[in-house]
């Protein structure tokens, strides 16, 4: 391709993608966004070694996450893939939710984008640590202790009830699992991935979409009836207690390798009071415990599994009444003594 006509497609890109993300920050936050920069397709390119492999942070099928340098400033890049996916303006919300929600402390910040892709490339801040794996672990292996785990849970939580109430409308994830939870350098975690965001019109309830999200992680509710509450993130962050908790993948290998829900076997645990078969036992020995009393330990590590029962909704008639509930709760766990 000569140079004039790969700058003729990289302007229609440009005008292209420019147009699609206005008319979604219009229709989500009535024109209402953050300040966001653009970059040129030759600075991502360059930052990421033109998306070398050797720059990923981790890939998810519809997305790659890429690191790398930009005026000096470690950045995490995402690319997508047009490959996989099915609805375009999805990518758009993703901005659109992120520009907004960046201001808040446990958001991995949007930096800006590049629109000269065929889909735009998101460049947000890095977070040292990267993503959570499937199990709530890091990419380094390193065990993280009881006192991180909790830390997590309390800071995505004040970060979903954010999104839950700070703008006109309720805006619901959707995807709240600990592969979309980045920790930084000083173990703060960081909520990312707003592709799958729905706005829930005020004065109403719910609203009725098509089941998204990840396998493990879906509220039952939303599954059979398609409509969308703040029930359907509540009960996600649940999950992801558990996973915290547990150590556990959301789905996992039992008995003779097959497949076994981690909701379905904590609910079959504790049917029995097999409260210790849940908890990670590197959570009491010295390598995930801390310098904190075992004894209070315990008595967190409780309230812990106590909360996230509620949010699953282990027992129906002891549900929590909304994120904000639940954030309050994890921050008076983390304060008990």
């Amino acid at each position: 391709m000569s140079k004039n006509n790969k700058n003729k497609k990289k302007k229609i890109s440009d005008l292209k993608n420019g147009g699609i993300l206005l008319e979604e920050l219009i229709a989500s936050f009535d024109g209402k966004t953050n300040p966001i920069r653009c970059f040129s397709s030759d600075q991502i390119l360059k930052a990421t070694d033109n998306f070398s492999e050797s720059q990923v942070i981790s890939s998810w099928g519809y997305f790659i996450w890429y690191r790398g340098v930009i005026e000096e400033r470690p950045v995490s890049i995402k690319k997508w893939s047009c490959q996989n996916l099915s609805n375009f303006t999805e990518v758009y919300r993703d901005i659109s939710v992120s520009s907004q929600m960046s201001g808040h402390k446990n958001t991995l910040k949007l930096i800006g984008c590049c629109l000269e892709f065929d889909l735009p490339a998101l460049v947000c801040e890095y977070a040292e640590h990267g993503p959570l794996s499937k199990d709530g672990g890091i990419s380094s292996g390193e065990v993280l202790p009881w006192k991180v785990r909790l830390k997590i849970a309390k800071e995505i939580a004040t970060s979903v009830t954010y999104l839950h109430t700070a703008f006109p409308e309720t805006i619901i994830h959707r995807n709240i699992n600990p592969t979309n939870i980045f920790i930084d350098e000083h173990w703060t975690a960081k909520l990312s991935d707003f592709w799958f965001c729905v706005a829930i019109p005020e004065g109403e309830l719910y609203v009725e979409d098509e089941v998204k999200g990840v396998i493990g992680f879906v509220d039952p509710d939303y599954y059979w009836t398609m409509k969308v509450t703040e029930k359907v993130d509540i009960y996600s962050f649940g999950v992801v207690m558990l996973v915290l908790l547990s150590g556990r993948a959301a789905v996992f290998n039992g008995p003779g390798e097959t497949p076994m829900s981690l909701n379905d076997h904590v609910s079959e645990v504790m049917e029995r009071n097999g409260f210790d078969e849940i908890v990670d036992k590197d959570i009491w020995n010295g390598l995930g415990g801390g310098d904190d009393d075992l004894v209070l330990r315990r008595s967190q590590v409780e309230a812990f599994l106590r909360l996230a029962l509620r949010c699953v909704r282990f027992k129906k008639e002891d549900p929590v009444s909304g994120m904000l509930e639940v954030a309050k709760e994890l921050k008076l766990i983390e304060k008990l003594s």
